[in-house]
């Protein structure tokens, strides 16, 4: 097991070996929003420090993405609506298509980890058969079954979307205060401790405040702004001190500013490389082949000329460049043409007609996979294990251009682990009250903090050996026999009606219909015999035909009988209740699954990607466990 002192010596050489390929780059963390992953990348600053106290770091707010909305103008039942926004849960019905960043809060140990259809499936659950005898009906107990635990993400309800930087705080604020409190003061709840839980609630309550203070003292600032100013107030409170000058802030707005001024900067080369006449059929090459079985445009769905880079022009929103010899369009929405008079080439030529025909405070930023190589030209990303699906694809891609010769230099990237569940040990001791899918994988109800940074790892892996034994199980009798051993005498009753339901079926319903089965069977031989001879012989069939007419008719009705006895009244009772108790172990089984899955997938997920502020609502001694225990390494794009 490695020690502190090891974790510390082990990040330090990572930094050692990052500054030997990489020695002026400041260390980047960028993201849409401050109420989750990326403040918890302040865990590096004493080891950064500690081999060059000169060295910067960044914090950004990715303010030029859109901020998300619905795609659909029916909002799913009991949708929470805030003036123009709505606050949503992530599930695999009616949110299936839900993408939202800006706006997105998760409560202690919740996570955007979505139970799907198919992974029901993949482990035996029947969640159709459920679902017909829902009272709730089908759509309302797949949404319910299926929804991300703990988890909400704002939308817009307008139809045209906005970057993050142009959504105003003070109309959105609202809806943000409602997101805080589904986040702040739900984890508030799971504290058992009543002055524990008193003490979280008031930071809480003063994170909310003073989002509404800044709103109702700033009416023309946006929600970017509100980030930024909130970015260090939270890092402060983090690292329990002052921040020392190298820890700075910015947003891609201000990064990925374009005019005549900025073009020469290391972040626009990329750019500039896919406008020379000489590269660009291999760069365009390589960017659609990165992005192929991705739900990401190829840059043919553009249009001629698509780049895959777009341009944000203040006041008219942000769209896709097209660039031919002849014009200049980006795709607002309202799209903007300018005729060109010779062909652009470079990223200087580029700079001059977007400022000239737009000013010089247009921002010009990379779509998904590019976004990283302009960045990884100058600075050096840090992501959290399991951060941005996208960094595959972007590797992918620069693989490509340097096989067919293109020239790029970017820098690595620094990946952090956090023993976030682990550390939770070393903070102050808390009783927490889990929520139901924990409580069912641990056991128990409430758990101390030490407790669960103890357990945690086991707990995932008996979930997962619970979902490979669901999966395994095919039959009904077998169902019931695991809810039986996991859920005691309620369960093994069950058990025991539906065998007595079955024996009593075989012993009266199945005895009559075998009965009448093997006489009809006897009757068909017969029958076949006789038409066999009839066959053979064909002057016969005259005589043979009163007795094949009298067996068919015999055959009919003994098949008349069986169905008689099978639709008996008691017969049909005793059935139905069955298909009930096979519906309730079903039931039973969906629960399980979402539990144990619930469990195992979000609780890494959490340990990889945990929010910050939970570490203020909990104890800021647990943010200090993780910074102590932080293990990083180097990963080449």
């Amino acid at each position: 097991m490695k020690t502190q002192e090891n974790c510390r010596a082990q990040v330090r050489a990572v930094l050692e070996e990052l500054k030997q390929v990489a020695p002026n780059a400041p260390l980047l963390a960028l993201g849409q929003t401050i109420f989750w992953d990326e403040p918890m990348k302040l865990a590096l600053l004493d080891a950064l420090r500690a081999v060059d106290p000169r060295w910067q770091m960044l914090f950004g707010v990715h303010d030029t993405d859109y901020f998300a909305r619905l795609h659909t103008r029916l909002l799913p039942q009991h949708a929470q609506v805030v003036g123009e926004y709505a606050l949503l849960p992530h599930n695999d019905g009616s949110t299936r298509t839900l993408w939202s960043a800006a706006g997105e809060i998760a409560q202690l140990f919740g996570s955007e980890t979505v139970p799907t259809l198919r992974m029901f499936s993949q482990h035996g659950g029947r969640v159709e058969q459920v679902a017909r005898s829902c009272a709730e009906g089908r759509h309302a107990f797949i949404d319910a079954l299926t929804e991300a635990w703990g988890w909400r993400g704002l939308v817009a309800r307008e139809r045209a979307p906005r970057p993050v930087y142009e959504v105003p705080l003070r109309e959105i604020a609202p809806a943000l205060d409602a997101l805080l409190e589904f986040g702040l003061d739900g984890t508030c709840a799971f504290i058992e401790d009543a002055p524990q839980r008193a003490r979280a609630c008031e930071w809480a309550w003063q994170l909310r405040q003073r989002v509404q203070q800044l709103a109702e003292t700033q009416p023309d600032a946006s929600l970017a702004d509100l980030y930024v100013q909130l970015y260090p107030e939270l890092l402060n409170a983090l690292y329990g001190d002052a921040l020392p000058d190298t820890i700075r802030f910015t947003r891609t707005t201000e990064l990925l500013r374009f005019n005549t001024q900025t073009a020469h900067l290391p972040r626009f080369e990329f750019v500039d490389i896919f406008l020379n006449p000489t590269y660009r059929r291999a760069c365009e090459d390589a960017y659609n082949h990165a992005v192929a079985g991705a739900p990401i445009y190829p840059l043919s769905e553009f249009g001629e000329g698509a780049l895959p880079f777009d341009l944000l022009i203040p006041k008219l929103g942000r769209g896709t460049l097209l660039l031919t010899d002849r014009y200049l369009c980006v795709l607002t929405p309202e799209p903007q043409i300018v005729r060109l008079q010779q062909p652009i080439t470079d990223v200087q030529g580029l700079a001059q007609v977007v400022e000239r025909s737009w000013g010089g405070s247009c921002t010009l930023v990379g779509k998904a996979i590019t976004l990283i190589t302009m960045l990884a030209r100058e600075f050096v990303f840090v992501f959290n294990e399991r951060g941005s699906p996208y960094l595959t694809r972007t590797a992918q891609m620069h693989g490509a251009l340097r096989a067919a010769g293109v020239p790029l230099q970017v820098n690595p990237i620094v990946r952090l682990t956090y023993p976030t569940w682990d550390a939770l040990g070393s903070a102050e001791c808390l009783s927490l009250r889990l929520p139901n899918h924990l409580a069912c994988a641990f056991g128990e109800p409430t758990v101390c903090t030490d407790t669960f940074a103890k357990r945690w790892r086991s707990v995932v892996e008996s979930q997962r050996a619970l979902l490979a034994r669901l999966a395994s199980i095919r039959s009904p009798r077998a169902l019931m026999a695991l809810l039986a051993e996991r859920e005691g005498e309620s369960w093994q009753a069950r058990l025991q009606e539906y065998e007595a339901i079955h024996a009593r079926l075989a012993e009266t319903v199945g005895a009559w219909a075998e009965l009448l089965r093997r006489q009809a069977h006897a009757l068909h031989a017969e029958r076949r015999a006789l038409i066999a001879e009839a066959q053979q012989h064909p002057k016969r069939f005259a005589a043979l035909a009163p007795r094949l007419r009298e067996l068919k008719a015999r055959i009919k009705r003994l098949n008349i009988e069986r169905l008689r006895v099978a639709s008996a009244p008691e017969a049909q009772a005793l059935r139905e209740r069955a298909y009930a108790l096979e519906c309730e172990a079903e039931r039973a089984r969906l629960e399980l699954v979402r539990c144990a899955f619930l469990t195992s997938e979000g609780l890494p997920q959490t340990h990889a990607r945990p929010a910050a502020w939970w570490m203020l609502l909990l104890s800021p001694q647990w943010f200090h466990a993780c910074a102590e225990s932080l293990h990083a390494r180097l990963e080449n794009l």
